[in-house]
C-alpha cells in the first residue's frame, strides 16, 4: 500500500507540474521551460544522492547505452505536456498521457521489454483500455 500511496502522490506532482510548466512557458518560452524544469529536477535529485544516494554512480559506463536514454524520454514528456495543457487543459493532458502510458506499459508488459517478467495481454486489459478511451472521449467533449 506504502507504494500505491507514492504513486498516487506522484500522480498528484504530475498533474501540478503540467501547468505550472505552462504557465512558466509564457513567460520564458516552451523549451525554455522545460529546461528550467530538468534543471531543477536534476539539481534536487543531485542533492539527494550526495546526502542520501547508496548506489554506484561510477558505475554508469557500465550500463548498456539504452538505458541512459530515460532523461530523454522524460523531457519529452515535459515538452509535450507545455505544450498540450494551454490548448487542451490539465484534464485531458493527463488523461491523453496515461492512455499512451498505459498502451505502451501494456506492450512492455506483453513481450517482456526491458527484463520485465512478461504479463500476457487478455480482455481484462482490453476492457480498461476501452474505459480509458470511454473516459478520454468524455473528456474532450465539451
Amino acid at each position: 500500500m506504502l507504494y500505491v500511496t507514492l504513486v498516487i502522490l506522484a500522480g498528484f506532482l504530475t498533474a501540478m507540474q503540467s501547468p505550472i510548466n505552462a504557465g512558466l512557458s509564457r513567460t520564458v518560452g516552451v523549451i525554455e521551460s522545460s529546461f528550467v524544469s530538468f534543471a531543477g529536477g536534476a539539481l534536487f535529485l543531485g542533492l539527494a544522492m550526495l546526502f542520501f544516494g547508496r548506489g554506484h554512480i561510477w558505475r554508469l559506463t557500465e550500463a548498456p547505452c539504452w538505458q541512459w536514454i530515460g532523461g530523454i524520454l522524460g523531457a519529452t514528456m515535459v515538452l509535450s505536456s507545455i505544450i498540450a495543457v494551454p490548448r487542451i487543459g490539465v484534464l485531458a493532458t493527463a488523461l491523453a498521457m496515461i492512455f499512451g502510458n498505459l498502451l505502451m506499459a501494456a506492450i512492455i508488459d506483453n513481450y517482456g521489454w526491458f527484463g520485465v517478467p512478461v504479463t500476457p495481454f487478455g480482455w481484462h486489459r482490453l476492457l480498461g483500455f476501452v474505459l480509458v478511451l470511454a473516459g478520454l472521449a468524455l473528456v474532450f467533449r465539451r
